[in-house]
């Protein structure tokens, strides 16, 4: 799926009027994950959740807003805001019961508060549907303008009220056909673990250090156990250039200008010969993952090991 595809299947909510919505409580018991419908039984309720929800789907996904959709499979980077990334297949196991049908209604009787863990909000028209699904944060007693209030009265849902559950009009997943869409890889990330991508993204990049023509390195051992240990630098690492400076420089004057910082050459290290790096530390396979920047590496060799632009350091 590309942008030009999700906007067509989004199409649908610019008869706002026509759109009707419903909203679900996702709702756990500790055992299991259930979609309740939620017992607004209000005609205005649901016109407002409609409203406020439609108005948000198209605010996001427009032709005029510049963003990309790529598969979940190709995610680089956790913190690209203008990139939505989605699964159509293999869904995180804690949101696969988001694709589950829709089983029960919500009863405050039987149903206690603390259990809802987050809201599911279907908007259809036709034969046309989205799901949005958000996770549940503290409820609040403030009315903003941009909140939808639901206030509990004997057992239904009403609107609006100084007090209840709030929802906003934002939403951490879209749910299209087959599609996951995650709007925020901070919350992905923050929600579901992903040390099996990055561990397998740290796998390819020693074993394309490992099978490259160019021979600068030994001690991959170190490079794969500091991956290991720092997932927040695993999962920023970035696939090796391998046309780029630390590549293409002459060995000796890359090996020059290290040995002639102190607390450069203190950390890393070279091999009998001279013509490899002998990662030996895990601060040497840190520097060294540095140095395969090229900007930072071009700081490297102009004197200046410092700030690069918005490079990260390495500190002399």
């Amino acid at each position: 799926m590309d942008k030009n595809e999700l906007l067509q299947k989004v199409a649908f909510l610019k008869d706002k009027d026509k759109v009707a919505a419903k909203l679900y409580f996702h709702y756990n018991d500790g055992k299991d994950d259930f979609l309740l419908e939620a017992p607004t039984n209000n005609a205005s309720v649901d016109q407002k959740i409609s409203g406020i929800y439609t108005d948000s789907v198209v605010s996001k996904f427009n032709e005029n807003r510049s963003f990309q959709v790529l598969d979940i499979s190709d995610v680089e980077e956790f913190d690209t805001t203008a990139t939505h990334y989605y699964y159509d297949k293999d869904y995180p196991a804690d949101l696969a019961f988001l694709f589950m049908k829709k089983s029960g209604k919500f009863t405050f009787k039987n149903h206690p508060y603390d259990n809802i863990k987050g809201y599911l909000i279907n908007l259809t028209y036709g034969k046309d549907s989205i799901s949005l699904y958000k996770y549940r944060h503290n409820f609040d007693i403030h009315i903003k303008p941009t909140l939808l209030t639901l206030l509990r009265v004997d057992n239904e849902l009403v609107s609006p009220s100084h007090e209840s559950i709030i929802i906003n009009e934002k939403f951490d997943y879209a749910i299209l056909g087959n599609f996951l869409i995650a709007m925020s890889l901070s919350t992905l990330e923050r929600k579901i673990k992903f040390d099996e991508r990055v561990n397998r993204q740290s796998e390819e990049v020693i074993q394309s250090i490992q099978d490259s023509e160019i021979s600068i390195v030994e001690g991959l051992d170190k490079l794969k156990e500091f991956l290991k240990d720092d997932f927040g630098f695993a999962k920023k690492l970035k696939s090796v250039d391998f046309g780029g400076l630390l590549w293409t420089t002459p060995f000796n004057e890359v090996k020059k200008q290290i040995e002639s910082r102190p607390k450069l050459s203190k950390y890393l290290k070279f091999n009998k010969k001279g013509d490899k790096f002998n990662i030996t530390s895990k601060q040497a396979a840190k520097i060294f993952f540095k140095l395969c920047n090229n900007e930072v590496m071009e700081s490297v060799l102009n004197g200046d090991v410092h700030l690069v632009g918005d490079v990260e350091s390495i500190d002399e």
